[in-house]
C-alpha cells in the first residue's frame, strides 16, 4: 500500500512538473510575442535591416547633441552619435492606419521638445523617449507646419488654423490674430476660422472661402520679430504687437518655401509677385526684397540653414549651395551628395551640416559641404514601390540607386553605376528570362547639357549596370515591361514606346499619348496591356490599342495590372481586385475575404497569388475562391515578392517586411 501511495505521489509530482514546464514555455512564448508585437514584428512579419533612407522633412539638434529626424509617414528617428546610427522614437505618437505619420518641424526650449505632425502637436521632456499630444486646438483637426521659440514664448504655425502661441510651457494657448487690410482673422478652439471688422464681433469664415492667411507654411524670427509665410502673404509681428500684419498689399502674391535669418537680414525662398521665383534677401524686416539667387539654382530653394556668417541653401534638384558673403555669391557644394532633392538643412557648427532629402534619407558634411556621406543606418523610412527577384537576389530601387540583398534583408548592397560623375535616377525595374532591366535617367553635369534617358541591364556577376540603349526620346519614364527581347516603356506624356533589342536601332512610339500618362504595363507574349492615369486599361493587338476596362472600374483608383499566364488581374485603391480570363473582354470582381476594398499591389510565386492593401497582405485560395490574410501587417503595401520561402512586402514609409510562408 505504501509503495502504491509513493507511486501515485511520484506520478502527481511528474504531472505537476510537466504542467509547470508547459506553463513556462507558454509564458515565454507569449512574452516573446508581446515583445515582437511591441516592436511591430508580431504575427510572423519581421522588418528587414534596410534598405535605409526615406523622405526627411525636418532635422533638429535637441539638448545634449541629440539629433531628431522627422520623416514622411515614418514618424521620428533619433541619433545620439552625430548621425552614424538612428533608431525610431515613436512611443506616444498617433499613426494613421495605412498612412503613417509625417513630422514636419521641431523646436526645443531646455528639456521641452516639440514635434509638429500632420495630425497634432506633440511634446517630449525626456529626449524623445516618449511623446504626448499637446491639446491646444480643441476638437478640430490640425496640421502643424512649423514651430518657433522667441525667448520663452513658443509659436506654432498650422496649415489650417493660423498661428498659436504659449507663454507658460504649453499649459495654455492663444490664437494669434491676423490682419489683412481692415479685416481681422483668427482661429477658435472649436476648429472654426473667424473674421471680424472691428475685433469685437467674430463670425465664421464661409466654408467655401479658402483663406490663405490661415495656411502657414514657414515661421522665422529676426531678433524678437516674428515672421510668417503663407500661401499668398508674408506677415510680421514686431515686439509688443498683438497681431500678425500682412507686409504686402492685396495685389502682391508671396508664396514662401523657406525662411532664414542672419543678424538683421531676413532670407526668403519662394515666389515674390512681379519678382517671380527665387531666393530673396531683406534688410528691413521684409518691407523690400532683393533677389540673390544664382543662375545655377534652376530649382527654387526649398530649405536654408545659417551658422555664423555662412548661409546654406538646398534645392529639390540642384543640391546644396553655400554663401560666405550673405548671399552675394554662391558655390555649389555637392560632392558625395548622391541624392540632390534636398528638403531640409541643419548647420550645427562652422563645418558640420546635415541635409535631409526627399527619398535619399540623410547626408552629412564635416567640411562645410565640400564632401558629403550618406548616414542612414537605422532609418527604415524608405518607400518601396518595386521588389524584383533574380536568382538568389532581391532587388529594389530606393534613394536614387538600385540595391539588392542575398541574406534575407540583413544587408543591402548597391548596384554600381557606370560613372561616378553622372547621377542616375531609376524610376522602374523589370525582369524577363532571369535578367533585371531598368529604365534610367542620366542627370548629366550642367556643362554637358540636357538629361538623357535609356535602358540598362544589371550584370549580376560584376554587379554593375550595362547600357543597352540611350535615346533622348525615352524621357519622363514611368514604367517598363520586358517580354522576351521586346521592351515596352510607359511615359508621362508620350504614351507607350517599344524597342526591339538587337534589331531595332531606335524606339518606336505605339501611341496612347492622348490618354494622360502610362503608369502600368503588363504583357504575356500574346498582347501587352497599358494602365493610364484616368483608370483606363488598353490592350495592344494587331497594331492598335483598344479599351478593355469595364464600367465597374471607373473612378476606382487603379493601382496595379498584371498578367499571370492567360489571366489578367487589376487592382484598385477603392475597388479591390478584378480578374479577366479572356484577355480583358470581361471582368469579375474577386473581393471575398478582404477586410476592405483597397488593393495596391500584386505578387506572384508560381501559381500563388498575393495582393497588398492599405493594411495588410492576402493570399488567394483558389479552392475557396476567396482571400485569406497573411499574418497582420498594418502598413500600406506597395510591392510583393517571394524568395527562398519568404514573402517580402515593400511598404509606404516603412521599408521592407518579410514572413515565412507555407506551401
Amino acid at each position: 500500500m505504501g509503495q502504491e501511495i509513493k507511486g501515485i505521489f511520484r506520478w502527481r509530482l511528474l504531472v505537476i512538473w510537466i504542467a509547470v514546464v508547459v506553463f513556462f514555455i507558454g509564458f515565454m512564448s507569449q512574452l516573446k510575442a508581446d515583445v515582437e508585437n511591441a516592436e511591430g514584428k508580431g504575427d510572423g512579419w519581421v522588418q528587414t535591416n534596410g534598405p535605409y533612407g526615406g523622405e526627411i522633412l525636418a532635422i533638429h539638434e535637441a539638448p545634449e547633441g541629440v539629433l531628431l529626424a522627422g520623416t514622411s509617414g515614418g514618424g521620428i528617428f533619433r541619433s545620439t552619435d552625430r548621425g552614424d546610427t538612428w533608431a525610431p522614437v515613436n512611443t506616444g505618437l498617433r499613426f494613421e492606419p495605412g498612412e503613417g505619420l509625417s513630422i514636419r518641424a521641431f523646436a526645443h526650449n531646455g528639456e521641452l521638445i516639440y514635434a509638429g505632425a500632420t495630425n497634432a502637436l506633440y511634446a517630449s521632456t525626456n529626449g524623445g523617449d516618449t511623446w504626448y499630444q499637446v491639446p491646444i486646438f480643441g476638437k478640430g483637426f490640425v496640421s502643424v507646419s512649423d514651430i518657433m521659440f522667441i525667448g520663452a514664448r513658443v509659436y506654432v504655425g498650422t496649415l489650417n488654423k493660423g498661428v498659436w502661441y504659449s507663454d507658460d510651457g504649453g499649459e495654455s494657448w492663444q490664437p494669434v490674430i491676423v490682419t489683412i487690410g481692415d479685416r481681422m482673422y483668427t482661429a477658435s478652439v472649436n476648429g472654426w476660422v473667424l473674421y471680424s471688422d472691428d475685433g469685437d464681433s467674430w463670425r465664421p469664415v464661409p466654408p467655401n472661402n479658402r483663406l490663405g492667411a490661415m495656411l502657414i507654411r514657414e515661421l522665422s524670427s529676426i531678433g524678437t520679430t516674428l515672421v510668417a509665410g503663407t500661401e499668398n502673404t508674408v506677415f510680421r509681428q514686431r515686439t509688443n504687437e498683438d497681431v500678425l500684419t500682412a507686409i504686402n498689399d492685396d495685389s502682391v502674391e508671396q508664396q514662401i518655401n523657406a525662411f532664414a535669418a542672419m543678424d538683421n537680414l531676413l532670407f526668403a525662398a519662394g515666389y515674390m509677385g512681379e519678382e517671380g521665383s527665387g531666393l530673396f534677401r531683406s534688410d528691413d524686416e521684409g518691407d523690400s526684397w532683393t533677389n540673390i539667387a544664382t543662375d545655377e539654382m534652376t530649382y527654387t530653394v526649398k530649405a536654408m540653414a545659417v551658422y555664423g556668417t555662412t548661409l546654406y541653401a538646398g534645392t529639390p534638384g540642384d543640391g546644396v549651395f553655400r554663401s560666405d558673403d550673405k548671399g552675394d555669391s554662391w558655390t555649389a557644394v555637392n560632392d558625395g551628395l548622391t541624392h540632390r532633392e534636398v528638403s531640409t538643412l541643419l548647420a550645427v557648427d562652422e563645418n558640420t551640416v546635415f541635409a535631409g532629402t526627399s527619398g535619399g534619407g540623410v547626408f552629412r558634411t564635416i567640411d562645410g559641404g565640400n564632401s558629403w556621406i550618406e548616414i542612414n543606418t537605422g532609418i527604415t523610412n524608405a518607400t518601396i514601390s518595386e521588389l524584383e527577384v533574380v536568382g538568389d537576389r532581391l532587388y529594389t530601387n530606393v534613394g536614387g540607386k538600385i540595391v539588392y540583398t542575398v541574406d534575407g534583408g540583413e544587408s543591402w548592397q548597391p548596384v554600381k553605376i557606370p560613372s561616378k560623375s553622372i547621377r542616375y535616377g531609376f524610376p522602374t525595374l523589370s525582369v524577363s528570362d532571369g535578367e533585371l532591366y531598368t529604365c534610367a535617367v542620366r542627370y548629366a553635369p550642367r556643362e554637358q547639357g540636357e538629361e538623357i534617358a535609356g535602358i540598362f541591364t544589371v550584370d549580376a556577376e560584376n554587379n554593375t549596370l550595362v547600357e543597352l540603349i540611350v535615346d533622348k526620346n525615352l524621357d519622363l519614364i514611368e514604367c517598363m515591361e520586358v517580354v522576351g527581347t521586346t521592351f515596352y516603356i510607359g511615359t508621362l506624356h508620350d504614351g507607350v514606346i517599344r524597342w526591339e533589342s538587337g534589331s531595332d536601332p531606335s524606339p518606336t512610339n505605339l501611341g496612347l499619348e492622348e490618354h494622360h500618362y502610362i503608369w502600368g504595363l503588363s504583357g504575356n507574349g500574346e498582347s501587352v496591356c497599358a494602365a493610364t492615369g484616368n483608370d483606363e486599361i488598353y490592350r495592344f493587338r494587331d497594331g492598335q490599342w483598344e479599351p478593355i476596362h469595364s464600367a465597374d472600374m471607373t473612378n476606382s483608383g487603379m493601382s496595379d495590372l498584371r498578367w499571370i499566364g492567360s489571366t489578367l488581374y487589376a487592382t484598385f485603391w477603392n475597388g479591390g481586385v478584378f480578374r479577366s480570363v479572356n484577355g480583358g473582354d470581361s471582368w469579375t470582381s474577386i473581393n471575398d475575404g478582404l477586410d476592405e476594398a483597397s488593393a495596391a499591389s500584386i505578387g506572384i510565386d508560381g501559381t500563388e497569388l498575393y495582393i497588398g492593401t492599405f493594411t495588410g497582405v492576402f493570399r488567394w485560395i483558389s479552392a475557396k475562391e476567396r482571400w485569406e490574410p497573411v499574418g497582420s501587417l498594418p502598413h500600406q503595401i506597395l510591392s510583393l515578392a517571394v524568395l527562398d520561402g519568404f514573402l517580402y512586402a515593400g511598404t509606404a514609409y516603412n521599408g521592407v517586411f518579410k514572413i515565412r510562408i507555407e506551401k
